[in-house]
C-alpha cells in the first residue's frame, strides 16, 4: 500500500470544468425525484383508501339533514355497476323498488330500492339471489317481501332495509309463489301459490309467475305469526288488494272481483268488464267506494283454456288508462285517467300517482287529479344508453312505491347519489390496479436512482 500511495503525484490533477456544479445539481435532482417518488407512493396509498373505503364511510358533518317528510326524487339516478346491497349496507326507509338494466347482448340487470328521505340506492341481494322475482315493497317502506322465480320454494325472505337483515317465513311443502298485495297496515300479505310440475304449455322448465297465474290458489299471511291460511274457493287468484282499514281485500278471479274478509269469507263481488284487471296491489280506493282496473297486459286470466301470462314482470311499456268500478251502486264512478303505464298508488280520494311514458320510452311518475284530471310531473327516471357498458338503454320494470307514504309524499331536488361501499368485486379489481400502479412507481423510481449512482449499475470490480 505504502509503494501505491509513493506512487501518486504531490498535486493532483485539476478537475474537469464545472465538476463540482454537475455533482451538486445531479445530487439535488436525485433528492427531489426520491421526493417525488415518495410523495407519489403516499398519492397512491391515499387514492387506495379513498377507492375502497371512503364510498362505504359517512361523514359525521352532512350538509344537510335529511327531510322529516317522505319525498320522491325528482329524477332517479342511472344505472351503475357501482351500488351496494342493502345487506351491506342498509338503506332505511324506501319510497320505491323496481327492476333497472337491459339483457340485450347479456344480463346486467339490478333490484333496487331509493330512499324515501335522501338519494340511497341499494340494490336488493336477497332478490338478486333467487333471480328477481317480484316483490312487494312494504306500504311503510321499511320492507321488502321476495319469493323465488328459480322454481318452487319452501319459503318467503322478508327484509328489513333499515337493518339490512332477513327472516324466513317458512311456507310448508315448496311451492310456486306469486305475491299479490300488502295490507296497508302492514300485517298481511295476499299471495297465490300452487305446486310446480316443471310440465305444460310452459314447458319443462318451471316459469313460475306463468304458472302459478294459472293454478294458484289465495293465501293469507299473517306477517306478526308468519302463519298462511289458504282460500280454496279463490282460484287461480289473478291481482289483488286490499281495502284502506286492512280487514278486506278484493281478489280477481276470472272477470270478477271476490270481496272476502281477512279470514277468507266471501261477502260479495264485483265484476270486471272483459279485457280489463284488478290494478295490482294498489287498486281499492281510500275512501272505499272504487276498485281501479287497468288493461290486461296480455290474454288475461286463465279461462280453463287460454290465458294466464300476467306479463307483470316485464317493462313498462303499454300505454293504457284506469278505469274505476263502483262497489254500491249509488256512486258515480270519476272519469278514467289517460296514457298511463300503470297505477301506482292514491295520494287521496281525489289524486293519483301513475307511471307514464313519452314517445321516446322515457318513463316518469306523475299525480292526477280526478276531479279535473290535472297533471302534474313529480319525477323522471335516467332511462338513456347506460346499460350494458353504455350499449343500450335501460328499461323500467316491476316497480312498487311505498303507498302508505303517499298521501304526505313531497319532491325533493335530486343530488349526488348516495350508492355505499362499492362491491368487493370492484374494490378487488381496483385495489390490484392501484397496486400494481404503485409496484410500477416504486420500481421506476429505483431504477432511476441507481442509474444515477457514480458506475450506474455496473458490477464491482
Amino acid at each position: 500500500m505504502r509503494e501505491l500511495f509513493a506512487t501518486l503525484p504531490d498535486d493532483p490533477p485539476p478537475l474537469p470544468p464545472g465538476y463540482l456544479d454537475a455533482v451538486l445539481t445531479r445530487g439535488r435532482r436525485s433528492v427531489r425525484r426520491q421526493r417525488i417518488g415518495i410523495a407519489a407512493v403516499g398519492m397512491v396509498v391515499v387514492l387506495l383508501l379513498a377507492v375502497l373505503v371512503v364510498p362505504g364511510v359517512q361523514l359525521p358533518l352532512q350538509t344537510a339533514a335529511p327531510s322529516t317528510k317522505p319525498s320522491l326524487p325528482d329524477r332517479f339516478a342511472g344505472y351503475s355497476m357501482l351500488t351496494s346491497t342493502v345487506t351491506s349496507g342498509p338503506p332505511g326507509r324506501a319510497i320505491a323498488l323496481y327492476g333497472y338494466g337491459n339483457g340485450e347482448a347479456f344480463n346486467m340487470f339490478q333490484s333496487l330500492v331509493v330512499g324515501a328521505h335522501r338519494d340511497t340506492y341499494r340494490r336488493v341481494d336477497a332478490m338478486e339471489q333467487r333471480d328477481r322475482p317480484s316483490a312487494l315493497l312494504a306500504p311503510d317502506g321499511t320492507r321488502v317481501l321476495t319469493g323465488d322465480e328459480r322454481g318452487a320454494t319452501g319459503d318467503l325472505v322478508l327484509v328489513d332495509l333499515t337493518t339490512g337483515r332477513r327472516r324466513s317465513i317458512p311456507l310448508g311443502d315448496p311451492v310456486g309463489v306469486r305475491l299479490l298485495a300488502w295490507s296497508p297496515d302492514g300485517r298481511h300479505v295476499a299471495y297465490s301459490a300452487a305446486p310446480l310440475t316443471g310440465s305444460g304449455e310452459f314447458g319443462t322448465v318451471n316459469v313460475v309467475e306463468a304458472e302459478v297465474a294459472r293454478i294458484g290458489t289465495l293465501r293469507l299471511l299473517d306477517l306478526s305469526t308468519g302463519r298462511s291460511t289458504e282460500v280454496p274457493a279463490i282460484k287461480p287468484a289473478w291481482t289483488a288488494s286490499f281495502a284502506p282499514d286492512s280487514r278486506r281485500l278484493a281478489v280477481q278471479v276470472g272477470q270478477a272481483a271476490h270481496l272476502i274478509d281477512i279470514d277468507g269469507h266471501e261477502y260479495g263481488s264485483v265484476q270486471i268488464t272483459a279485457g280489463r284487471e284488478l290494478a295490482a296491489n294498489v287498486a281499492w280506493s281510500p275512501d272505499g267506494r272504487f276498485l281501479a282496473t287497468v288493461p290486461w297486459l296480455y290474454d288475461g286470466p286463465f279461462n280453463g283454456t287460454t290465458g294466464g301470462d300476467t306479463g307483470h314482470g316485464t317493462f313498462l311499456w303499454k300505454v293504457g288508462n284506469v278505469e274505476f268500478l263502483p262497489l254500491t251502486g249509488a256512486d258515480t264512478p270519476p272519469a278514467p285517467v289517460t296514457d298511463v303505464v300503470q297505477l301506482l298508488g292514491w295520494r287521496s280520494a281525489g289524486s293519483v300517482v301513475v307511471a307514464a311514458t313519452n314517445d321516446a320510452g322515457h318513463a316518469s311518475l306523475a299525480e292526477v287529479r280526478l276531479d279535473s284530471g290535472n297533471r302534474r310531473t313529480m319525477s323522471r327516471f335516467d332511462t338513456g344508453h347506460s346499460c350494458e357498458l353504455g350499449t343500450q338503454p335501460c328499461q323500467l320494470f316491476d316497480l312498487h312505491l311505498a303507498t302508505g307514504l303517499l298521501p304526505d309524499l313531497t319532491v325533493r331536488t335530486a343530488g349526488r347519489p348516495r350508492r355505499g361501499q362499492w362491491p368487493t368485486p370492484v374494490n378487488a379489481v381496483l385495489g390490484v390496479v392501484v397496486l400494481g400502479v404503485a409496484l410500477l412507481l416504486w420500481r421506476r423510481r429505483r431504477a432511476r436512482t441507481r442509474s444515477q449512482r457514480p458506475g450506474g449499475d455496473s458490477p464491482r470490480a
